[in-house]
């Protein structure tokens, strides 16, 4: 019994340090699921573009050139969409973030000197328009999620922490929820709607807590990946036994004059990335001019769980590929990683995997504030029973 009465404190007082955190967290949470999507909805001028009968797609050099007089600042990443996507604009994006160790106030809003991403029309060069992202919603969602809009040394350890003593209530929670017989089990997996408000919320905080469990935990371990380096070492150690080398060599020195190749190196290398795939989900192009090298993800269907995708390294001199990973030659711990995010938003399952995951993050918003008022109910119940005495 003594030991139910300290699971029962620790339960609650934990959850009390750390409820607002969570509750914030766990609403920013559910809104980004379909970030993605949102937007689409809200910007179809943006995003949709409509595919002529005869003109094809024109060169990706011809749509960066477009891209970049549509902002003063340099592209350094291109967003390709899928071979299944042809009616997808072209995201092109500029930008620039302060060193870690030259951050400038309290909020994240001075962390980005800029953002631009600008829209284009795959098939008529235009630029459909563009966004200052640094003001962008799903952005400050973003912010308000991962940092507490804070700066990320102290939002990211604040919100990291909040998470690791939410996922220390839900196992205190399980024990205290777990039924002595099968009875009573039963019971504790209905919520009766006709009870009175105290029993309702209690039902609402137990039944909801109990059926979100697996998923809530899930979701925070995985969370937790973007707060502390050792809690992504931990995971990786216990994959692989270690950390990889994300170390890439840089490329070698090439003479230009002896660059044979007339197309434009960006467009080589796109040509590239279409010839190894018939059927991609998408690919990220970051360019780095200063070295001369551009690193490109292709997203594909490897019809497995996890969410597959290669890594090459071409010369922006010519437009030659010098390095590549397959997603056959990762580790399993890369795998994870590089999946990470998916199964974090439930996006590894599919649409149904993100409307559990919104559902789940909405449930993990309502446990602090049923679990408040449980709390309160109960002090202030003290509190009048001891009134009552005198």
């Amino acid at each position: 019994m003594k030991l139910k009465k300290l699971i029962v404190s620790l339960h609650g007082w934990i959850g009390l340090i750390s409820g607002l955190v969570v509750f914030i967290v766990s609403i920013t949470g559910a809104i980004y699921v379909f970030e993605k999507e949102l937007f689409a909805y809200f910007n179809p001028n943006y995003c949709q573009v409509t595919i002529p009968k005869s003109a094809p797609v024109l060169p990706l050099s011809t749509l960066m050139k477009n891209a970049q007089e549509a902002t003063e600042h340099r592209i350094t990443t291109i967003r390709l969409p899928g071979s299944d996507e042809q009616r997808q604009s072209y995201i092109f994006e500029a930008r620039k973030r302060r060193p870690k160790n030259k951050t400038v106030g309290l909020f994240i809003d001075k962390d980005i000197i800029y953002w631009d991403r600008i829209f284009v029309d795959p098939y008529s060069g235009k630029v459909l328009g563009k966004i200052d992202v640094k003001k962008d919603f799903f952005l400050i969602v973003r912010q308000i999620h991962q940092f507490l809009y804070l700066r990320r040394d102290v939002g990211s350890f604040i919100v990291g922490s909040s998470v690791l003593l939410f996922m220390l209530t839900m196992i205190t929670g399980l024990i205290l929820w777990w039924p002595k017989n099968r009875k009573l089990a039963v019971k504790r997996m209905k919520i009766d709607i006709t009870s009175k408000k105290k029993r309702l919320n209690y039902d609402l905080h137990q039944v909801l807590g109990f059926y979100s469990f697996l998923v809530a935990l899930l979701i925070a371990a995985t969370g937790l990946v973007w707060s502390f380096k050792w809690w992504e070492g931990s995971i990786y150690w216990m994959l692989d036994g270690k950390r990889p080398d994300k170390n890439m060599a840089a490329p070698p020195l090439i003479d230009i004059r002896q660059n044979s190749s007339k197309a434009s190196p960006l467009d080589a290398i796109w040509i590239d990335i279409q010839r190894n795939y018939q059927l991609h989900h998408g690919a990220y192009l970051n360019l780095l001019p200063d070295v001369q090298q551009a690193n490109v993800t292709a997203h594909y269907n490897g019809k497995t769980w996890w969410s597959a995708s290669d890594t090459y390294a071409y010369h922006l001199q010519d437009g030659k590929q010098y390095f590549k990973h397959l997603q056959n030659e990762k580790t399993l711990g890369m795998k994870w990683r590089n999946s990470n995010y998916d199964i974090h938003v439930g996006k590894i399952a599919g649409f149904p995997g993100m409307c559990i995951a919104f559902i789940a993050s909405l449930i993990c918003a309502s446990l602090p504030v049923t679990g408040f008022f449980i709390w309160y109910g109960r002090k202030f119940k003290r509190k009048k029973t001891k009134a009552h005495l005198f």
